[in-house]
């Protein structure tokens, strides 16, 4: 009785979360856009999962409100994240709740492994309820963390704006200091420049205008895109299926391969934590992408012709792959929209890029299990091509954004930069598209800076014109 309705549940509130993470977040009133409020109103949705699922109708609707609170989750946690932190850190910080994502998946495959000895309602009532215990902890948690200055600024409680600057900018730092002054002028700056253009429209995301918003749009929506067509659920999602029918191994032991697998998966996402703002954006996911598709080629190769050493030999890059994956493509697809969008933006492409994660999350846990079935290791065959196909496109069209404050992003698409490829001839990132991380310790970029410095003021004397007639 429970095993149909929670299935019904999960799969159509898989379907229908990301509409509505997108919908609600699209909503042009302040509690919608506000950052904290979508926090706790996530929470709020995920306790309701604990209520007696036994009744079909309110399984499904307790996962439809779940998967609401999911959807407010991830579609605002690396946005509020990338407001409040400086752009010298903002990959670190992003990558901390990756890292903790990858922690999340340790915890759930032990758990899978003790539910194991246990039988009856327990084995799904105790692995729900855990989680009340990290939910209370965010509700408290959130209710302590500040809002983000873009937004209190956007929506006109400029004072409260400053003192979180205040806060953000360091200790014994006043409200009059000139960093924070600086910080707040190019906000109000960059609010008034985009509301230049009136409320904003739903069909904005299909023009491009100056600032090629419609670019932008399709390049954090392709690249989340990506992230789940990399195969990576293929792995977190089967990796015991796969070690049970391929392999031959005993359902409990491919349980402890799995978190042994899980375990390198969140170990090796501590190098993005640590060193994502030195590696930059463009290398990590380049070099990713085509280290994850060698994985799954030669995974392919080796059980093609099976056997139980071929198998088993194939883990060793299944391993290497979770490895690689942590390292870029598990942070930086959630960092690198709310980097590239403008304020003006900045929400709805969160939650469509959001949406668009979700929907190939589905997309590829449905049809795996079908095409192992049928193909069985040329699904392997088809990622490799998926992933080499993906760093193409992430060399020849996605710029570096490191090191820029996100009022410095629209220079990514205006004037010399306004082009679709961001390499030259040889192949080389074009200075306008490189990373701004160290920018005067190295001359080439020094002189870049110099020259973008001017170029700003020049701009600033037009987004005064524009403060002027649409004052924020």
């Amino acid at each position: 009785m429970f095993l149909l309705p929670v299935l019904l549940g999960f799969s159509f509130s898989a379907m229908i979360k990301e509409f509505l993470e997108y919908g609600l977040t699209m909503i042009d009133v302040k509690i919608a856009a506000n950052r904290r409020w979508q926090g706790l109103n996530a929470s709020e949705n995920f306790l309701t999962q604990f209520n007696n699922p036994s009744s079909s109708l309110l399984g499904t609707i307790n996962a439809i409100y779940d998967g609401w609170g999911n959807g407010f989750n991830t579609a605002t946690t690396p946005l509020w994240v990338s407001e409040l932190v400086p752009s010298k850190s903002r990959g670190r910080h992003v990558a901390i709740e990756g890292n903790l994502i990858a922690f999340g998946i340790v915890i759930a495959y032990y758990f899978n492994i003790g539910m194991t000895y246990a039988s009856g309602p327990v084995q799904w009532r105790l692995v729900i309820a855990a989680q009340l215990i990290i939910i209370i902890f965010q509700v408290v948690w959130t209710m302590m963390l500040p809002e983000s200055p873009r937004w209190l600024t956007a929506h006109g409680r400029h004072e409260e704006a400053i003192h979180v600057l205040t806060q953000l900018t360091g200790k014994n730092i006043k409200h009059d200091d000139a960093s924070v002054l600086k910080q707040k002028k190019n906000i109000d700056d960059a609010i008034a420049l985009e509301r230049a253009d009136g409320p904003w429209k739903f069909s904005e995301c299909f023009r491009n205008g100056p600032l090629k918003i419609r670019r932008r749009f399709i390049y954090v929506i392709c690249l989340q895109a990506m992230q789940q067509l990399s195969g990576i659920n293929v792995l977190v999602y089967y990796m015991p299926h796969t070690l049970t029918t391929d392999v031959g191994m005993d359902y409990r032991t491919s349980l402890h391969v799995g978190a042994g697998l899980a375990n390198t998966y969140w170990v090796f996402s501590f190098i993005g934590v640590f060193w994502l703002d030195r590696m930059g954006r463009r290398q990590p996911l380049i070099w990713g992408a085509v280290v994850c598709g060698l994985c799954f080629l030669l995974a392919g190769i080796l059980q093609a012709s099976p056997s139980s050493a071929r198998a088993k030999a194939s883990l060793t890059f299944f391993f290497l792959y979770e490895a690689v994956f942590a390292i870029g493509w598990l942070p930086i697809p959630w960092l690198y929209g709310p980097e590239i969008m403008p304020l003006r933006h900045r929400t709805h492409s969160a939650a469509l890029s959001a949406a668009s994660d979700w929907i190939f999350n589905y997309l590829i846990v449905q049809i795996t299990p079908i095409s192992i079935s049928n193909i069985r290791w040329k699904t392997y065959i088809i990622f490799f091509v998926f992933n080499i196909f993906f760093a193409l496109m992430i060399w020849l069209y996605y710029p570096e954004t490191s090191g820029r404050t996100l009022e410095e992003m629209d220079t990514l698409f205006m004037g010399d930069n306004d082009r679709l490829v961001v390499i030259d001839k040889t192949g080389r990132l074009l200075p306008g598209f490189r990373s701004y991380m160290n920018r005067t310790d190295n001359p080439e970029m020094a002189d870049e800076v110099t020259n973008r410095s001017s170029a700003s003021e020049e701009k600033r004397e037009t987004w005064e014109v524009h403060a002027e007639k649409n004052p924020v």
